[in-house]
């Protein structure tokens, strides 16, 4: 299935680099995925070259401030509604803000709590559903000053990037194959100065929690049973109908981990929302 490529420059002059596959179809909605804090799009690659989405319409793109996207040389410049904006951008640029399949967005750590924060703000009627795996939450997330400490120097060198996949984000050492974890030490140190410092400063405790009840979309989180988050986050939105399962044998990195099983996941989504 063929690969387009594309750029789109939003009203900060921040450049987003996205990928789309495939066309949108009337039967189906597409799907949109949001990387996680020093992911990418290749961080989707497992799920996407799954039997599932060889025939579906999906986008993936680059974050602001990390490589090849850019963005401002100013600190507050990577927050939660920044990236939401993006995120609205990516479909007007994309055509899906008024595709009459809808789409789904899937978001992953920290690209779940903007998808959350752009379900939650814009006004659409094509938004047919939230798959938020390893959810970072909308109200602010307060985490030890441990994982706070880890997190601020978890991107400086390629050595730092593999202890933290391998003790923090995985179920543990070797879960991931030699090639990935090249890949995700390289999209690890692509960030520039001030995204790599906004999420464990401020971004990850900016606090929208007042805004969950005005996700009105079916919405399905996904948390592995050895995520280092599983009990600072806890469930979420249960009281607004949502649905929430673990992935057992999985840490904070699911689409690398057990692709699989997120394959099955959003598959069974899909006929629930098409």
């Amino acid at each position: 299935m063929a690969t387009i490529a594309g750029t789109i420059t939003v009203s900060d002059g921040s450049v987003l680099h996205y990928e789309s596959r495939g066309k949108p179809s009337s039967e189906h909605p597409s799907f949109v995925f949001l990387h996680y804090y020093g992911g990418s799009p290749s961080t989707w690659a497992p799920l996407l070259n799954r039997p599932a989405f060889r025939e579906l319409h999906t986008i993936c793109y680059h974050a602001r401030g990390w490589t090849p996207s850019t963005g401002p040389q100013e600190p507050g410049a990577y927050g939660i509604k920044a990236m939401s904006s993006d995120l609205s951008a990516i479909l007007s640029a994309t055509g899906l803000h008024d595709s009459r399949a809808g789409f789904v967005l899937v978001g992953h750590s920290m690209g779940a709590k903007v998808a959350q924060h752009y379900a939650a703000t814009a006004v659409t009627l094509y938004l047919k559903g939230l798959i938020l795996v390893a959810p970072a939450p909308l109200l602010g997330l307060d985490p030890p000053a441990e994982t706070k400490r880890q997190q601020a120097t978890a991107y400086q060198n390629a050595e730092s990037v593999e202890f933290v996949l391998n003790h923090v984000l995985t179920a543990g050492p070797g879960t991931l194959t030699k090639d990935v974890t090249a890949t995700c030490v390289r999209d690890s140190l692509r960030g520039n100065k001030w995204a790599k410092k906004a999420w464990p400063e401020y971004v990850s405790g900016e606090d929208y929690g007042d805004l969950m009840d005005k996700i009105g979309v079916r919405t399905l989180v996904l948390r592995g049973d050895k995520d280092f988050e599983r009990d600072i986050v806890g469930s979420m939105g249960l009281d607004l109908g949502w649905i929430n399962r673990g992935v057992v044998d999985c840490g904070h990195l699911i689409p690398l981990e057990q692709p699989m099983v997120l394959e099955k996941e959003i598959s069974a989504f899909m006929q629930q929302v098409s």
